[in-house]
C-alpha cells in the first residue's frame, strides 16, 4: 500500500500523464489541462505541508511531556 510521499508522487505522475494525454486524444484542450494540473500540484503540496506541520506539532508535544 502506498503511503506518504509515495502516494503523492504516484498521484502527480498519474495526473500529469492525463494532462498530457487528454489533449492528444482531443478530449480537452491544453489550455485547460495545464492550469488544472498546476491547481492539483498546489492542492497536493498544501496537504503535504499540513501533514508535515501536524507531525512537527505532535513530535514537539511528545518532547515536552518527557521533560
Amino acid at each position: 500500500m502506498l503511503r506518504g510521499w509515495k502516494l503523492t508522487v504516484f498521484g502527480v505522475v498519474i495526473v500529469g500523464a492525463t494532462a498530457v494525454i487528454a489533449p492528444l486524444l482531443h478530449l480537452v484542450p491544453f489550455a485547460k489541462t495545464i492550469p488544472l494540473f498546476i491547481l492539483f500540484l498546489l492542492f497536493v503540496s498544501s496537504l503535504e505541508i499540513m501533514e508535515w506541520t501536524k507531525r512537527r506539532v505532535v513530535k514537539s508535544k511528545k518532547h515536552k511531556k518527557t521533560l
